[in-house]
C-alpha cells in the first residue's frame, strides 16, 4: 500500500559555525542531557532510507535536513542520501530540502543541490544591520557578507531557494526597509518566524531579541499592507504565512503545521536515530524512539506519540467561542507552551490582524482565481 510521509533529519546534530543569539536549537541542546549526538553515519542514514521505503511502498517522501548547520556533515553525506534513495526496492520517490545558514555553499555544494532539485531554505534575516544583530560566530563576527556570497552561488547555478527570516523586536521596527531590501535582491519566497524566547525561560525573563505582541501585531499589518500593495500591483510576492491564509480562500487547506491547531507526528530524527514529534521538542523527555530499533508504524502507534498530539488539543475556552476560530485555530502549541491558561501568546496580535485583513485576503483570492 502506497503512503507518504514527511521527515527532517539532523545530520549535525547541534553543530553550527554560527552561535546566533536566539538559536533555539542552540537552547534546547544545552538543556539536554547529550548536547550533541555528533554527526549522522552513513550506515544510520541507509538505515533512515530503507525504512522509509518500507513505510512509503512506493508512495513519496518529502526529506529535509536541519540544524545545527546541515552542511557541517559534508558533501559526501549527501552524495550517499542520493545513491540510498535511487537503491529504494519499492520505488519510493523522494523529495529534498535543506534549511542552512548559506555561510559554507560553495560551487561544488550549489552544483550538488541543483543536479539532485533540492530545495535549499536560507537563514538571512534581512539587511545587513538587522542580521548582524542576532546572526554571529562563537567570536561575535558577522555573517552577513558571507550569507549573501553563499546566495549568490546559489543564484549562479540557478538553485530553487526561500528566505527565512527570524522576525524579532528589531525586524519588526524596520519592517519595511527590509522588505524593500528582500525585493531588490529578488528574494520572492519568504517566511517570517516569530522568534521564541527559550522553552526554559522563567516568566518575565527577556532578552534583547525578544519579541513582544504589541510589536508582532503592528508588524504582522504592515507586512501584510506591503504585500497586498504589490499583490494588486501584479507583483505577487509568495509569504508563506500570508499564502496558508489565502489557501483557506482557495478552498484548500493549511500545509504548515503550526497554523492546523493540532500537532501531527513531524519525524524529526537526531544524528544518533532518536525520534521526535516535533522540532521545538528535541529533549530526551519528548523521545518517542528510534528509527534504528523501531518500524515507523511502530513509534506512530506508540503512547508517547498519540499522547503528544493529544496534548496538542488543550486550548483555552475562549477559542472555540472566537469569531477567527476557524482562520486561528488556536495557533501552535509551542506559543501557549509557556502560558497557564492555554492561552496563545500572540493571541491579540493575531485577532487585530484578522480584523484588518480578511476582506483583502478575499479580494487576493479572488485576483488569483481569475
Amino acid at each position: 500500500m502506497k503512503r507518504n510521509i514527511s521527515l527532517m533529519i539532523k545530520p549535525s546534530s547541534s553543530k553550527c559555525n554560527l552561535k546566533c543569539k536566539y538559536c533555539f536549537y542552540h537552547s534546547i541542546a544545552d538543556a539536554r542531557d547529550v548536547k550533541d549526538y555528533g554527526f549522522m553515519s552513513k550506515e544510520t542514514l541507509r538505515e533512515i532510507i530503507n525504512k522509509v521505503d518500507d513505510y512509503c511502498d512506493g508512495g513519496n517522501c518529502n526529506i529535509g535536513f536541519q540544524g545545527g548547520e546541515s552542511l557541517l556533515v559534508g558533501l559526501d553525506f549527501y552524495k550517499e542520501l542520493v545513491n540510498c534513495t535511487k537503491e529504494a526496492n519499492n520505488k519510493t520517490k523522494f523529495n529534498y530540502h535543506i534549511q542552512t545558514n548559506g555561510t559554507l555553499i560553495n560551487d561544488d555544494i550549489a552544483k550538488f543541490l541543483k543536479e539532485n532539485n533540492f530545495l535549499v531554505g536560507v537563514s538571512l534575516d534581512g539587511t545587513k544591520d538587522i542580521h548582524n544583530l542576532n546572526r554571529v560566530d562563537s567570536l561575535n563576527r558577522d555573517s552577513f557578507n558571507s550569507v549573501m556570497k553563499g546566495i549568490n552561488v546559489l543564484k549562479k547555478y540557478d538553485v530553487d531557494f526561500n528566505i527565512l527570516i527570524v522576525v524579532t523586536s528589531a525586524l519588526c521596527k524596520k519592517i519595511e526597509s527590509v522588505y524593500k531590501f528582500l525585493k531588490k535582491n529578488d528574494f520572492k519566497y519568504l517566511q517570517f518566524i516569530p522568534c521564541l524566547d527559550p522553552l526554559e525561560a522563567e516568566n518575565g525573563q527577556t532578552y534583547n531579541y525578544s519579541l513582544k505582541v504589541e510589536e508582532y501585531s503592528k508588524f504582522l499589518l504592515n507586512l501584510f499592507n506591503l504585500w497586498y500593495k504589490d499583490a494588486m500591483e501584479g507583483n505577487y510576492i509568495s509569504i508563506r504565512y500570508f499564502d496558508n491564509i489565502l489557501s483557506l480562500f482557495l478552498g484548500q487547506d493549511y500545509e504548515s503545521c503550526d497554523m492546523r491547531g493540532v500537532c501531527s507526528c513531524q519525524h524529526i530524527i537526531e544524528s544518533d536515530g532518536s525520534m521526535y514529534p516535533c522540532d521545538f521538542y528535541t529533549y530526551e523527555k519528548y523521545s518517542i524512539g528510534n528509527i534504528l530499533e523501531e518500524s515507523f508504524d511502530e513509534i506512530h502507534n506508540k503512547d508517547e506519540t498519540i499522547n503528544f498530539m493529544k496534548e496538542s488539543l488543550n486550548k483555552n475556552p475562549k477559542c472555540s467561542i472566537c469569531r477567527f476560530e476557524n482562520i486561528c485555530r488556536g495557533g501552535c502549541r509551542r506559543h501557549r507552551e509557556n502560558s497557564e491558561d492555554k492561552s496563545n501568546y500572540y493571541c491579540q496580535a493575531y485577532y487585530e490582524f484578522f480584523s484588518k485583513t480578511l476582506e483583502r485576503f478575499q479580494i487576493v483570492a479572488n485576483k488569483l482565481r481569475r
